[in-house]
């Protein structure tokens, strides 16, 4: 049973949605109330903060599934010779994926960056 676009582009919206939710609070620095784990993630037990990292890598992969959710018709419509605009919903859904994931991609990138290239004292 294959899905239509629509379908295909509301699927990546509802997938791609608490990475964008999650970006967005990190963005603004907002931090939401959790409740039970707030000291898990403020790391005040004795383990490293590991559940925070998984929670926005787990979204994170979400919205890699949502944009390979988002391309799949577009792809059968340009093999099929309708071309690139032939689902447009999809195509805005695929653009602001990617535009997320490559933002997220890029702010590690040039966060880590000076700790890469060996500046001393660069947490």
């Amino acid at each position: 049973m294959k899905a239509d676009g629509a379908s295909a582009a509301i699927a990546a919206g509802v997938l791609a949605l608490p990475f964008a939710i999650i970006f967005a609070l990190l963005l603004l620095h907002i931090e939401p109330p959790l409740g039970p784990l707030e000291s898990m993630l403020k790391g005040e037990v004795d383990q490293p903060n590991v559940l925070g990292s998984a929670i926005v890598f787990a979204a994170w992969l979400l919205s890699v599934v949502a944009l390979v959710f988002a391309v799949a018709p577009i792809v059968r419509g340009v093999r099929a010779g309708r071309g690139i605009a032939a689902n447009p919903l999809n195509l805005l859904a695929a653009g602001v994926i990617s535009a997320l994931v490559v933002s997220f991609v890029a702010g590690i990138v040039v966060d880590q960056y000076p700790c890469w290239v060996g500046v001393p004292n660069c947490d």
